[in-house]
């Protein structure tokens, strides 16, 4: 029997059916896939009608249309971060120049959302600034395009999407709640809302649990509360009301679906619950991959080692000379004395507690690794004046070494090297981390410790007195994070002398002085301020005595406040308008971050 051939209708119908099928039949990673493509697209459309009305919006149409492509960009975060960070720091970088770390001498310009933000919100709206706009605006739709090429090539994986949410959670409480990327604009609220909401429709598409999604919609609830503003969000309780909750139930749903944890190396474990949960930081992260695993028999030398005079030859100094232990690793001087008589060191003595979790060594950040920060400053003619390669001689004519760097180093035929002396003293230091601080208890469910004040003082501090802008939490040094593999340094115009009434520039030129670049004139690392209430005085040259001198300094705008020539400058020029009882209150905060190890006492 022959059988008739089907209709054109009928095919149409059968086509659509399968295609109906195959689209919801689709994987939860190929609907992720499907949802980036889609904002992208998004994206594209509403900075090409942003840029068409470039000349002829008024400064409110203006506002609005960068609004919804900055939301638009919330949406993709997740993965342009995860996959492309060099198109992600074009795209919303910070408006400074920037320089590779393989090529120094190179200065990439600002460009991104954060340039253009300035130029809408800040700069007068003539012709000039048009123009300003319409090429800033062809950068962005530069690397939109990118990205869009990037599409056939791009595949997720639930691990990694797992991981990428996570880590954006965390660039949103670290940068996105303490306004880094909507400096001029304030709209850091609005914007964490549109990330939150786009990890709740994200998990949606990986059928996540609802319990995780039911805490992101209440934590997108909580940063569009009514009356709440960027300098009145009280970002303390949010932390600890919504947002470990919420890390804790993607903890909980990823571990349900059975997804794995990615296997990468990072900073903050990506097994950890939050970034504030006790053990999070890895400080093996910053280390070599031949550091020195810190065993009790390695820490035991190492202690040992930071304290012997011997490492500086017949100068008599150790590293404990200028770290001292009980003044939490400093030495409460302006400045220590030279080797060389009648002289000064140039630079004040910074803390080791928690030093190791940075990865660049030194107030201009000159060497990478702990390992060899011991190698310079033990060879350095003014701080200690020795010679390595002659420590292993004479640390074997003195009692107890042999056998110290036996059990250390155990499986090596000749434990006594100049090598294993710098491995043992930097596993030493990388063992002086303690992020227990009333703060980090505080975060971990126990908000009694913390008084009104404390509370008051953190919430300043990400907020209105913009010091979280640098000091990122929960480090609160300069280490970036999510991934924290990058340091920061800043150009504050710190001065010479303290008085704020008749100020002298320091004549220190920073990090300008390792490559010679315009803007590193006076650009050193961002410390942190834990156990800052232990380490005065404070700044590269410790100028300061009190913390008290410190926050005026930055309520007056730095050095250019105070009225010095400083045309790098990356703090704000403008009064923070800070009151003294706000001062006080971060000041009482900083006090809280207390956090010493048990090997620091």
């Amino acid at each position: 029997m022959r059988l008739r051939p089907l209709g054109r209708p009928v095919l149409l119908l059968l086509t659509g059916l399968l295609f109906s099928f195959a689209v919801l039949h689709k994987t939860p990673t190929e609907q992720v896939r499907d949802y980036y493509a889609s904002h992208l697209r998004q994206l594209h459309t509403s900075l090409t009608e942003f840029q068409q009305r470039a000349y002829q919006a008024d400064t409110t149409e203006l506002r609005r249309r960068f609004a919804a492509c900055r939301t638009e960009y919330k949406h993709l975060e997740f993965a342009v971060e995860y996959y492309y960070p060099h198109a992600a720091q074009r795209l919303n970088g910070a408006n400074l120049p920037e320089t590779e770390a393989g090529e120094p001498g190179e200065v990439i310009p600002a460009t991104g959302f954060q340039v253009l933000e300035e130029y809408v919100y800040d700069a007068p709206t003539d012709r000039a600034t048009r123009d300003l706009i319409h090429q800033e605006t062809d950068n962005l739709l530069y690397q939109v395009r990118h990205l869009e090429q990037q599409l056939p090539m791009l595949a997720f994986s639930e691990a990694e999407l797992f991981d990428a949410l996570r880590l954006n959670l965390y660039r949103l409480a670290a940068k996105g709640l303490s306004g880094f990327d909507s400096p001029v604009a304030h709209a850091s609220l609005p914007e964490a809302a549109a990330t939150l909401q786009a990890t709740e429709q994200l998990l949606a598409l990986l059928q996540a649990p609802a319990p995780v999604r039911t805490q992101l919609a209440r934590s997108r609830a909580a940063v569009l509360a009514p009356g709440v503003t960027f300098e009145s969000f009280d970002r303390a309780r949010f932390f600890v009301r919504y947002f470990n909750p919420t890390l804790a139930a993607l903890q909980q749903a990823q571990q349900q679906l059975g997804v794995p944890y990615v296997g990468a190396r990072r900073a903050v474990r990506p097994q950890s619950v939050s970034f504030f949960a006790a053990a999070a930081f890895e400080p093996a992260f910053f280390a070599p991959a031949d550091a020195a695993a810190p065993t009790p028999a390695v820490l035991a030398l190492g202690e040992a080692l930071f304290q012997e005079p011997l490492l500086s030859g017949r100068s008599g100094r150790s590293c404990a000379s200028c770290h001292v232990p009980g003044r939490a690793y400093t030495d409460g001087l302006r400045v220590n004395r030279a080797l060389q008589p009648g002289t000064e060191l140039a630079r004040n003595t910074p803390t080791l507690l928690n030093a190791a979790l940075q990865p660049e060594q030194f107030a201009d950040g000159r060497v990478r690794f702990l390992e060899d920060q011991v190698h310079a400053v033990v060879s350095n003619k003014a701080e200690m004046g020795g010679q390595l390669s002659q420590a292993p001689a004479l640390l074997r004519k003195k009692k107890g070494y042999n056998q110290l760097f036996a059990r250390a180093f155990a499986q090596e035929p000749q434990p006594v090297t100049e090598r294993n002396i710098r491995r043992a003293v930097a596993a030493y230091v990388r063992s002086l981390v303690g992020l227990n601080s009333r703060f980090d208890q505080y975060m971990r469910g126990d908000t009694a410790v913390l008084t009104a004040q404390e509370v008051l003082g953190f919430n300043l501090f990400v907020g209105k007195a913009q010091c979280g802008t640098c000091h990122y939490t929960p480090l609160f040094n300069g280490s970036v994070p999510p991934l924290y593999d990058k340091a920061e340094s800043e150009v504050l115009g710190v001065p010479a002398t303290p008085d704020p009434a008749h100020p002298t520039p320091d004549a220190d030129q920073g990090k300008f002085g390792l490559y010679g670049i315009a803007h590193q004139r006076q650009s050193f690392k961002t410390p942190t301020v834990r156990n800052a209430a232990q380490t005065a005085p404070y700044m590269h040259n410790g100028v300061y005595q009190t913390l008290e001198q410190v926050l005026d300094f930055y309520n007056r705008g730095g050095g250019a406040g105070l009225g010095l020539a400083v045309p790098t400058q990356t703090l704000g020029a403008d009064p923070l308008n800070l009151s003294d009882a706000e001062q006080q209150a971060i000041i009482a905060f900083i006090r809280a971050l207390d956090d010493r190890p048990a090997a620091a006492y």
